[in-house]
Order: structure tokens, then sequence, then C-alpha cells
């Protein structure tokens, strides 16, 4: 007989005063896996991406191959990306889980071409296959294990929306908001989609979690599992956590060096770092400093009142840009030294961990108002495969004088040459 939507949304009675977890009260646990009380077959597709080492693990590439995986069929897949790992059958009853899924009451009545045909195929990501077979469970019997740890918890709310069981999706909040976070069920939760009822608080609660857990994340303890945190939470983590000013400089290199491990395309990783993460790191670290670097030069300004807010101990930094495969940044900022007050120019490299490179040449050079032609302030050659930061420093009074030489139209102008020599 073709299954109704009445019939599908039928309560089904396993005797009465019968109460499960999920709050129903009617449980099938006994007719899970059981051919007697099966009369589909379900097929079940398990892909995997081939497009980056640990792409199931991050909320990003999770989020990204959850929705490539919506359409049931396949239809409109990359199969470039997406693999077929294996294919699984299982035996299953399509009136249980039509009645507590609209998904599957659509794609065993009348909604898709698999209504008619005894096997029904759908597709899920390789990380969704664990929490899958608990949703399946759970269809059945109303409850899922009881030790389950929050991390499977929170896959198996997504795998609940993504398969529209309302009733899971309840349940896993409800068991969710009682148990205490993790760092990996913290990082799931902010990936949850708004169709989640309780998606804000849950997220809301991870960021915070996150903060407090990371509140020393500058500690070499956390640096490789802070570079798979997505980009809420490191924002969550930057807007509670303000270390000390001494700390100012760490903190720009671990932005940099997490927006450089998750966006390899360098337009984008820009736009996150100048939009989304420099503005949370401590002072001033916009745009405030425009580079413009054809070659190996690089020009920047920094505006008077910039560089009069910088007093006494404040630091301003550029962007990042790159140089024959090495990244740098500069900075600007007024140091004191034995009671005196100076402005410092330095260039700095990023990070070099893993590559090599030759002796290093650096020139800095400022424009003065008397020739309006840039004058060297500094040289340096450094050794090869040395990171080191490099500067010169003009005393504060000096540079902020009324008649200082040094501002042109109320901004200072500076160049910078960086040449990287190839080792022998």
């Amino acid at each position: 007989m073709p299954l109704t939507a009445p019939m599908a949304g039928a309560r089904l009675g396993a005797g009465p005063g019968t109460e499960v977890d999920g709050g129903f009260d009617f449980a099938f646990a006994f007719a899970f896996g059981n051919d007697a009380f099966s009369d589909k077959v379900l097929r079940l597709e398990v892909v995997g991406s081939d497009d980056a080492p640990g792409s199931g693990t991050d909320a990003a590439s999770r989020k990204r191959r959850r929705e490539e995986a919506e359409d049931h069929d396949g239809e409109g897949i990359d199969s470039c990306t997406l693999v077929i790992l294996q294919v699984k059958t299982m035996r299953v009853c399509s009136v249980i889980l039509a009645a507590k899924s609209p998904f599957f009451l659509k794609l065993f009545s009348n909604g898709m071409k698999e209504s008619c045909q005894r096997h029904a195929t759908i597709r899920i990501a390789d990380s969704e296959e664990r929490a899958f077979k608990e949703l399946l469970h759970f269809m059945y019997s109303g409850k899922l294990t009881p030790a389950i740890e929050p991390t499977l918890l929170v896959d198996i709310l997504m795998a609940a929306d993504k398969f529209e069981v309302v009733s899971c999706m309840e349940h896993c909040c409800q068991r969710l908001s009682r148990l205490p976070m993790t760092p990996k069920s913290a990082v799931r939760c902010l990936d949850l989609p708004c169709s989640i009822s309780m998606a804000a608080t849950l997220t809301k609660t991870a960021k915070k979690f996150l903060a407090q857990w990371y509140k020393d994340f500058l500690s070499t303890e956390f640096q490789d599992e802070l570079m798979r945190v997505p980009l809420a939470g490191i924002q969550a983590i930057l807007s509670s956590n303000r270390p000390r000013t001494a700390s100012e400089e760490s903190i720009y290199d671990f932005v940099l060096r997490w927006a450089r491990s998750q966006y390899p395309n360098s337009e984008e990783r820009d736009k996150i770092l100048s939009s989304r993460l420099l503005p949370l790191v401590p002072l001033s670290m916009t745009d405030a400093i425009r580079i413009d670097h054809p070659s190996n030069i690089v020009n920047f300004t920094i505006n008077r009142d910039l560089c009069n807010n910088l007093f006494p101990l404040g630091t301003v930094r550029s962007v990042p840009f790159n140089c024959e495969g090495l990244a740098f940044f500069i900075s600007a900022c007024c140091k004191e030294k034995e009671q005196l007050q100076f402005f410092n120019l330095s260039i700095n490299m990023i990070e070099g961990k893993g590559a090599t490179w030759g002796p290093i040449d650096y020139k800095i050079e400022v424009m003065t108002r008397r020739s309006l032609e840039f004058v060297t302030k500094h040289r340096h050659t450094t050794p090869p495969n040395t990171r080191q930061t490099v500067g010169c420093k003009v005393p504060w009074s000096e540079l902020m004088a009324d008649d200082s030489t040094f501002f042109i139209d109320g901004k200072l102008h500076v160049r910078v040459h960086v040449k990287i020599s190839q080792q022998a």
C-alpha cells in the first residue's frame, strides 16, 4: 500500500504509558535493523573531499561539504572535489522514518524519484556517518546513547537538521545545554545553521567557552590546535582576551600565522585580516599604513595625527606584504630609552618556519621636506635563514617639532627596500 502523508504522521503506539528520551509515547527500537519490519533498502554513498588535507575536520569545509551533499541523488555535486569512499546499504522501515522526518516522507512518498523504487539513495560526508547512524537509531527508539560525548552530539544535531528530524534536534539541544562544552564541541557549535532553534544560544555559549579556554592563547601549548579553530572562534578569543601591551607583537604574529594557514589565497587572506581580525588586535592595526609594493620596494605613509597618538608607548602596523616567498610587515611605534622618547620604524619578518633564504638587504628611506627626496636612514644585511627585526629611530621631539622636516602635507613618507639574495 502506498505511503501517504496522514499515515506517515500517524501515532504508532507501543502500548500505554510508554515514554522515551525524545519525549514520545512510542518506540520501535525492536524494528531497527530487523528485516521483518523493513520495506526499503537505504543506499548510503559516503563521500570525502580530495581537495584539501583534513578537510573533514574544520568547520568551514564541513559546512561546504554538507551543502554539497544536500541533494540526495548527487545532482550538481562536483565530482572533482567529492570522492565516493564507500557505498553501504541498510534495510529500513519507510513508515517509521517518514513519520519522524519530512525529508524521508518526501523521499519515500511521491516527492523524489526513489519513491517508487525499493532502493533509495542518500549521500553523506564521511564525517557524518557515525552521527547519521545515531540519528537513525533515534528515529526508531527515541533514544541516543546515554554517555554520548558533546562533539558527537553536535554532529547528530547537524544531521538531524539536515534530514529534518525536529524531535532529535530538540533532544540534542536540551542535552547540549546541560553538558559542559569541550574545545571540539565548541568549534562545532560555531557552525550551527540558523534553522536550529537554539543555534544562537549555543553559538554564544561556544564563543564564551573558547575565549575562556584559550585565554592564554599565545602559549605554545595551544598553537597547533588554534590553527584549526575557524574564524568565528578566533574572533571570540581576540575580542575577550587582551594581553598586556608587551605581547602585541606576539598577537599580531599569531593572527598572521593563523590567516596564512586558513586562507592560502592572498587576496582573500588580506580581506579577512583587514576587515575581521586586525581591528581586534590591541591598538591601531588597520590600513593606516598604506602599502604599494611593486617589485621589492614598499612605499607607505603615516598621518601626523596617527604618529602623535602613538605617544607615549603606542604601536601601529601595516598589513602584511610578500617578497620572494617570505612575508613581512612594517611597524611604527613610540619607545622609551633612558627616559627619552623615540619614534621607531622597523621591518619584521612574519614567519620563516620551514623556509630557507639567503642574506636579506634592508634599506629604510624617509622623504624630507627640504629636498622632497628620500634620504636613507638605515641599511642592514641579515645573515641567511635569520629572522631578525631591522629598524631605525628618530628622537620624538625632532619628529614632532613644529618645524619638523619629516612631515609633508601632514604625512610621513617612508620607502622600504627588501632584497633577498639567493643562497649559494
